[in-house]
């Protein structure tokens, strides 16, 4: 008898130790699969940018069998709309929903399709005085710097822009003191001059385990400025 309650508390620890394994297995994945969200919640679904990038750097990098994404975008400029928040306009010519979901939730009307359309998030058109309804034109003055080094040179532009979309406020960037508008693809071909029309690139790497030899390898091979 007491053998055969031994061998019980034996198999019942046995299986203890085995349902105790499988839920901080559980539990791990999930914390990991959280962590990852909100990552990509915070700062998009990528590893990395490289900015200031030309064009046949850009094609190159799409190009890379070792990146399972490249996608790029190019930054119009920024607004400043108080001492302490700025506004940064951008133009993505990659999927900006399934890249940056948190930047581009729409409350109303759709995300911009064509130049000089804009979609800005709620509290963005309060700080302008806009009434915030779509179709609504929007003028802004904003500037972008041409940066090489520790040379830094702004170009300033003033443009209206047609109101397609109101995004969802995003307050973890309102923290930061920056928030993002974005406009439509061919805007910045329109207001920006060619020296100032370079592209940042948003990658994924195919493969985790070689993500920083596969950058060192692209910094070296592209002449990357260490700055971008």
């Amino acid at each position: 008898t007491g053998q055969r309650v031994i061998s019980l508390l034996i198999l019942l620890a046995i299986l203890l130790s085995t349902a105790m394994t499988t839920a901080v297995g559980q539990s791990i994945g999930v914390l990991s699969a959280m962590r990852a969200q909100q990552a990509v919640t915070i700062g998009g679904d990528r590893y990395a940018t490289f900015v200031q990038m030309g064009e046949e750097q850009t094609k190159r990098l799409e190009q890379d069998r070792r990146l399972s994404f490249a996608g790029r975008y190019i930054t119009l400029g920024t607004a400043e709309l108080n001492a302490s928040l700025s506004l940064g306009l951008n133009e993505y010519q990659e999927d900006v929903a399934a890249v940056y979901p948190a930047l581009a939730a729409v409350r109303a009307g759709r995300l911009p399709e064509e130049p000089m359309e804009i979609a800005l998030p709620e509290h963005v058109l309060r700080y302008l005085g806009a009434a915030g309804e779509l179709g609504e034109r929007i003028p802004l003055q904003f500037s972008k710097a041409l940066r090489h080094g520790i040379e830094s040179k702004e170009v300033e532009v003033t443009a209206e822009f047609v109101l397609t979309g109101i995004l969802e406020d995003n307050y973890l960037h309102y923290a930061g003191g920056a928030v993002t508008g974005i406009v439509g693809e061919g805007t910045a071909e329109m207001l920006l001059p060619e020296r100032y029309l370079y592209y940042n690139v948003d990658i994924r790497t195919a493969d985790k385990k070689t993500f920083q030899d596969t950058m060192d390898d692209l910094i070296d091979t592209l002449s990357v400025h260490e700055l971008d």
